[in-house]
């Protein structure tokens, strides 16, 4: 499956491409082994295992409004009672030209004012990600 016209989805919604500097859009689909080593002659033995931990980086571009920040953080896994800000996340993997789907917990983001104007707040870029299982 090829690209769909959308780089992340979040609980099964798609996040609008406003809210993303494509630029800073970053994906690594990690490679985990087990166990691995190098001999007394210096080979490496590898075991490698299938599952492959997505890591998703993007930042918003910059000067937001806190109304538009608001839109954003009600499709990420932002409510109180989500304590782990664990979401399912489908992302789009360049590496494969195709989608991905696994549960992922959000690290907390920091969000840097711009300034304040007109009664509306304006952010900075801000960074997010998600962590795959």
């Amino acid at each position: 499956m090829a690209y769909q016209g959308y780089l992340l989805a979040v609980n099964g919604t798609q996040i609008p491409d406003k809210y993303f500097r494509a630029e800073t859009y970053k994906v690594t689909w990690n490679t985990n082994d087990l166990d691995s080593y190098r001999d007394a002659n210096g080979e490496l033995h590898r075991n490698a295992l299938p599952h492959k931990p997505m890591k998703i980086e993007w930042e918003t571009p910059p000067l937001m409004t806190n109304t538009q920040m608001a839109e954003l953080m009600a499709l990420l896994p932002m409510a109180e009672s989500n304590y782990e800000r664990k979401a399912s996340v489908t992302a789009y993997i360049p590496e494969l030209d195709t989608y991905k789907t696994q549960d992922c917990y959000m690290p907390d983001p920091q969000f840097e004012l711009y300034g304040t104007y007109g009664g509306k707040v304006r952010y900075n870029q801000v960074r997010f990600a998600f962590i795959g299982y």
